[in-house]
């Protein structure tokens, strides 16, 4: 299956309805992971006046070989599979517009209404594959996506889906998405290499012995009982059954999402959640209904609508996605504020009744990342550094940078003990 413009308008209509309704502070905005290779694919078939030079899309010479999950490549090892031309990204943006999709984006409004991330532009299997291959592969992308807009729009350029998670032990690949600006990148919780074991709130950073290259941040990602080749219920819940220990009926799977991905969202992860093309078909489904919700929906709404209308039944958290750069980033943050083992420490009255305020200190009083700070009242204080946030009904938050000196903050209203 291949995604339609109705599916993607449906989906746009949709997200604004499920912002209306999500806790004051939310922000939802679906991210979309793009390879190029399939626009130029339907381009070059619906073309009958010549538009489209070269007159075909990239078709790998073979395909690439099959490999143990957590295969090491040797370095300089492979058979390069994209063909010797095309040696650069030629199709001219009318070609482009000769695909629904293509041309679909390419309209701001349409575009803007989701955040953006490269896929690849073939979408080969990258466990195996060579330096060149790997080269060719963010190259024509990233060509791709500057000219059909979609890079100037809520993008992430450093950011990548690798196909199927492949090439996280490719030192050839990891080596070139790094050297075109992909620093950032998805994996997947459900293979332990590809984890942080230190703290499960830290991305994994590569390393020569484990990824054959160093430096790359690793987002981990949760996988769902939502297959990537399912549009319908059917199809998903006989692969939940057969694949991963499921048993009952769709609406078993479905408690065990709600279960499952609230749990963690109540422990404050902040793992991304990847779903595929096939699991937005829409509109010719079958009617469902999720709470207030009916309609021909399709596997993700299904899924985010089960999920977020726990999360409202049970907090009034504001519901916030980010685009994969931020995501990356705030992970990396995460990770260097917990290094600087911060801590609190309180200041209290003089006959000990009351806690006046609280003093913000950490290793040697510095951190180079803000140290975020949530009050349940207003405080006070002289230092600089601090920025305050809020969020609909959440508490109000000080992030506060230390340079060397610790941060006292006065409660405008003491806390009784």
């Amino acid at each position: 299956f291949r995604i339609r413009t109705s599916d993607l308008s449906a989906h746009a209509t949709w997200q604004a309805n499920l912002n209306a309704r999500l806790p004051a502070g939310s922000s939802f905005r679906v991210e979309l992971a793009h390879n190029g290779n399939g626009n130029i694919e339907a381009a070059v078939a619906a073309d009958t006046t010549g538009k489209c030079i070269p007159d075909s899309s990239i078709n790998l010479l073979d395909y690439p070989p099959n490999t143990p999950l957590e295969f090491v490549k040797p370095i300089g090892s492979g058979t390069n599979l994209w063909p010797d031309t095309p040696l650069t990204y030629s199709w001219s943006l009318a070609c482009t517009k000769l695909d629904p999709i293509g041309n679909w984006f390419q309209s701001t409004t349409n575009r803007d209404k989701f955040f953006h991330l490269s896929h690849t532009f073939s979408h080969e299997a990258l466990n195996n594959a060579t330096d060149s291959d790997a080269r060719q592969e963010i190259r024509f992308n990233q060509a791709w996506l500057t000219q059909v807009g979609i890079a100037a729009g809520r993008f992430s350029p450093q950011g990548l889906v690798p196909p199927a998670i492949t090439g996280l032990h490719n030192g050839d690949v990891i080596r070139e998405w790094m050297a075109n600006g992909i620093t950032r990148v998805v994996g997947d919780n459900t293979r332990p290499p590809l984890l942080n074991t230190e703290n499960e709130h830290w991305p994994l950073i590569s390393t020569v012995a484990a990824n054959g290259w160093d430096g790359l941040t690793i987002i981990p990602r949760w996988s769902t009982p939502i297959y990537y080749n399912c549009y319908s219920a059917a199809c998903t819940l006989a692969e939940w059954i057969n694949t991963s220990g499921g048993s009952g009926d769709f609406n078993s799977l479905l408690d065990y999402s709600r279960s499952t991905y609230v749990h963690h969202l109540l422990g404050l992860r902040h793992d991304p959640m990847m779903f595929h093309q096939a699991n937005l078909r829409q509109g010719d489904t079958g009617s469902f209904t999720v709470g207030p919700v009916t309609g021909q929906l399709s596997l993700y709404q299904i899924f985010v609508e089960v999920v977020l209308q726990e999360m409202m039944r049970l907090t009034t958290w504001p519901i916030i996605t980010k685009k994969h750069d931020d995501i990356g980033q705030a992970f990396l943050d995460r990770m260097t504020v917990d290094k600087c083992s911060p801590k609190l420490t309180y200041i209290y009255s003089t006959d000990n009744t009351k806690i006046t305020g609280v003093t913000l200190g950490a290793t040697n009083n510095s951190c180079s990342k803000p140290i975020p700070v949530q009050f349940p009242r207003s405080a006070t204080t002289n230092a600089g550094g601090v920025t305050n946030e809020q969020l609909g009904t959440d508490p109000l938050t000080k992030w506060t940078t230390l340079s060397g000196s610790a941060v006292t903050f006065t409660f405008t209203i003491p806390i009784p003990v």
